[in-house]
C-alpha cells in the first residue's frame, strides 16, 4: 500500500472522531518518538539550498540522495533549533512540519527527491532530517547542514490590540534578544515624531503545566515586547515601525485609531473563530489540514487593506498548537498583514486553555498542556487579570463583551459577577449595540451530546447560566465558534422563537479548522440557517439604526448569508 493510500486510510479511520469532538491533533501525537533511533546511512545525503537566508518566509530546496531501498514511509523532517553538534535529537525534539519523500516522484524509483519548503524565522538555525520507519519506528538516516536567518532578531509577528482606553492601541511582536527595542510612529509615513521604549518579557517550559508543551513541543518563544501607544487622536491614521538599532527595523505599517464611541459612527468588523493555521508549502503540521484557513487570510487582507474592515474579532480556538510551539511563529507570520493594520481581538477557547487540573473548566486534554500560557502571553487583551480570560470593548456604534466558556461560569462565579456587573453598565445610548460573545456555543445544531464536553451538554449549561441575564441585559446579538460550521438562530429564548426578549445567536467557527459535520437529520425550530459544507468569515456591519451581519464563504468570496437588525434613533 503506498504512503498516500496508508495516509488515507489513515484520515477516514480517525476524522470522524476528531471532528465529533472538535479534537484537532499535531501529526506528531501520533510520531512514536520515544522509539526513535539515528542510524546515519552511509551513502544517503540530504542538503538544502540556500543556506543562508534574507528574511522570514523565504524558501529552501531540500534534495537527497543515495537512499537504498526508498520506502513510501521515509519522511522529511524540519527541526530548529538543532543540537549543538548539529545534529538533531529525534526523540526529545519535535519536528517543525514534515513530508513525506515519496511526494517526490523521483523518490520511489531513484532513492533520490527533493522537496521546497517555506520557512518562518524562529530565530535560530534549521536543519533538516531524512527518516525511514515512518512515525511508528522513526530512525534518523542523513542530517542536513544548518540554514541561517542572516538575521535571527528580525523584528516579527507584529499584532495590534485595543486597551481600555480608546485613545491606546496596544503594539505585540517578537524577536531573539534585543538590547532596546522600540517603536517609531507619526501621522506622516516615513516621518516618526514619537519614539518609546518597549517593555519585553518571555515564557519557558516552566510555566505550562504538561505535555508536549514542557517537553517534545517546546522551543523558545523569543522575547516578546509591547508597546502601548497613547494620547492618540479618534479616526487618525498612524504609521510606525518597531526594532531596535542593532536588531533592525520592521518595514512600515499604519492603523487608524479607534474612533470615539458613539450612535453615528458606521462601525465595520470581521468576526470569526477557529481558524488554525495553513501551510503554503502543503507540508503537514496538523490534523486535520487547516489549508482553508490561507483562503480566509487571504480574503480578510483584502477587507483590511480596501477600508472594509475596522476590527477582527478571532472568537477562540486561535492556532490549534496544542503544545507545538513553533505553531505560534507560524500563525502569527500568517496574520501579519491584517493585525498589523487592525486590532486582532481575540476569546480563548478550549484548545488554548483546557487541560486536566489546571484551573479550566473541563478536564480535556485540548491545550497540549499549554493551559492558557502562550495566548495570554502573546495576545495580550484588556482582561482583569491572568487566568481571567474575559473582557469589554467598544468600538464605534458596538459594545462587545468577551466571555471564557472555559473558566467556571455558573451564577456566583468571579466570571458571571463581572458579567453580570459590566452588562448592567452599558451605556446604549453611546453603543447603541451590544454583542455577546463565546467560544463554546448557547445554541448549536449538533448531535454531540456526549458527557462533561459535549456540544449539547455545554450549551446547556450555558443557558442555564447566562440565558437570562443576556435578555434581561437586551443583548443584540451573539456570537460563538467551536462547531466549525455557520448557524443561525431566529431570535430565540428558552428554546422557542420568539418576537421580543430573545436574542439571535451565530455560530461562526468555520474560519479554516476540518468541518463540523455532524448537524441533526431534522434541524432545531429555532435554527435559520445552517452550512457545514464551507469555510468563511462573516462580517457585521452597524450605525445608530441598523446592524447587518453577513456571512461570506472563502471559496468564492461572495455573500451567502443576511441579515439585518433595526432599532428606533
Amino acid at each position: 500500500m503506498s504512503r498516500v493510500s496508508v495516509f488515507v486510510v489513515f484520515v477516514a479511520a480517525v476524522l470522524p472522531q476528531l471532528l465529533l469532538a472538535h479534537t484537532h491533533s499535531s501529526p506528531f501525537d501520533f510520531l512514536r518518538h520515544e522509539r526513535a533511533t539515528v542510524n546515519i546511512e552511509k551513502d544517503a545525503v540530504i542538503a538544502a539550498t540556500p543556506t543562508l537566508l534574507q528574511h522570514s518566509g523565504d524558501w529552501v530546496t531540500v534534495s537527497w540522495s543515495g537512499v537504498s531501498s526508498p520506502s513510501n514511509s521515509d519522511w522529511i523532517g524540519v527541526y530548529s533549533p538543532p543540537l549543538k553538534n548539529g545534529s538533531i535529537d529525534p526523540v526529545n525534539h519535535a519536528p517543525i512540519k514534515f513530508q513525506y519523500a515519496n511526494v517526490s516522484g523521483s523518490h520511489m524509483p531513484e532513492g533520490k527527491g527533493s522537496l521546497k519548503f517555506r520557512l518562518v524565522n524562529m530565530r535560530a538555525d534549521v536543519v533538516f532530517g531524512f527518516l525511514r520507519g515512518g512515525f511508528d519506528d522513526p530512525t534518523l538516516a542523513a542530517v542536513s547542514g544548518p540554514v541561517k536567518f542572516q538575521n535571527q532578531n528580525e523584528p516579527l509577528q507584529g499584532h495590534l490590540a485595543l486597551t481600555n482606553d480608546i485613545s491606546e492601541m496596544l503594539l505585540v511582536w517578537v524577536t531573539d534578544s534585543v538590547s532596546s527595542p522600540m517603536v517609531k510612529w507619526g501621522t506622516t509615513s516615513g516621518q516618526y515624531s514619537h519614539m518609546k521604549n518597549a517593555i519585553s518579557s518571555n515564557y519557558t517550559e516552566k510555566d505550562m503545566c504538561g505535555e508536549p508543551a514542557t517537553g517534545f513541543g517546546y522551543r523558545p518563544a523569543g522575547l516578546i515586547h509591547q508597546v502601548t501607544f497613547t494620547n492618540l487622536s479618534p479616526g487618525v491614521r498612524y504609521y510606525y515601525t518597531y526594532g531596535d538599532g542593532v536588531g533592525g527595523w520592521s518595514e512600515e505599517f499604519s492603523f487608524v485609531a479607534a474612533p470615539k464611541p458613539g450612535p453615528s459612527v458606521t462601525t465595520r468588523v470581521v468576526a470569526f473563530g477557529d481558524m488554525g493555521v495553513g501551510q503554503v508549502d502543503d507540508s503537514r503540521q496538523l490534523l486535520p489540514p487547516e489549508q482553508p484557513s490561507l483562503n480566509t487570510t487571504k480574503l480578510v487582507t483584502q477587507e483590511v487593506n480596501s477600508g472594509f474592515a475596522d476590527l477582527v474579532l478571532h472568537i477562540g480556538d486561535i492556532c490549534y498548537a496544542r503544545g507545538y510551539a513553533s505553531v505560534w511563529d507560524e500563525f502569527f507570520d500568517q496574520i501579519q498583514p491584517i493585525a498589523t493594520r487592525v486590532p486582532y481581538m481575540v476569546c480563548i477557547g478550549n484548545h488554548e486553555r483546557d487541560f486536566p487540573n489546571s484551573g479550566s473548566l473541563f478536564n480535556s486534554r485540548d491545550s497540549g498542556g499549554e493551559c492558557g500560557v502562550p495566548y495570554e502571553k502573546r495576545l495580550l487583551m484588556p482582561r482583569p487579570s491572568m487566568d481571567e480570560a474575559w473582557y469589554a470593548l467598544d468600538y464605534g456604534s458596538i459594545h462587545f463583551i468577551l466571555m471564557s466558556t472555559e473558566h467556571e461560569f455558573s451564577q456566583n462565579s468571579t466570571q458571571f459577577l463581572y458579567l453580570s456587573s459590566h452588562l448592567q453598565k452599558v451605556d446604549r445610548s453611546v453603543t447603541p449595540w451590544l454583542v455577546f460573545i463565546g467560544h463554546r456555543p448557547m445554541y448549536i445544531d449538533s448531535t454531540n451530546n456526549m458527557p462533561d464536553t459535549g456540544d449539547q451538554t455545554v450549551a446547556k449549561l450555558l443557558r442555564e447560566s447566562l440565558e437570562d441575564l443576556l435578555v434581561e441585559s437586551k443583548v443584540d446579538l451573539a456570537l460563538w465558534g467551536h462547531h466549525h460550521s455557520y448557524q443561525r438562530t431566529c431570535r430565540v429564548y428558552r428554546e422557542a422563537c420568539v418576537d421580543e426578549g430573545g436574542v439571535i445567536h451565530v455560530v461562526i467557527g468555520m474560519a479554516g479548522a476540518g468541518l463540523s459535520q455532524n448537524i441533526e437529520t431534522k434541524a432545531p425550530d429555532w435554527i435559520k440557517v445552517v452550512d457545514d459544507q464551507h469555510w468563511g468569515y462573516s462580517r457585521i456591519t452597524s450605525n445608530a439604526t441598523t446592524l447587518m451581519m453577513e456571512y461570506v464563504r472563502n471559496n468564492d468570496g461572495l455573500v451567502h448569508d443576511t441579515f439585518y437588525l433595526e432599532k428606533s434613533p
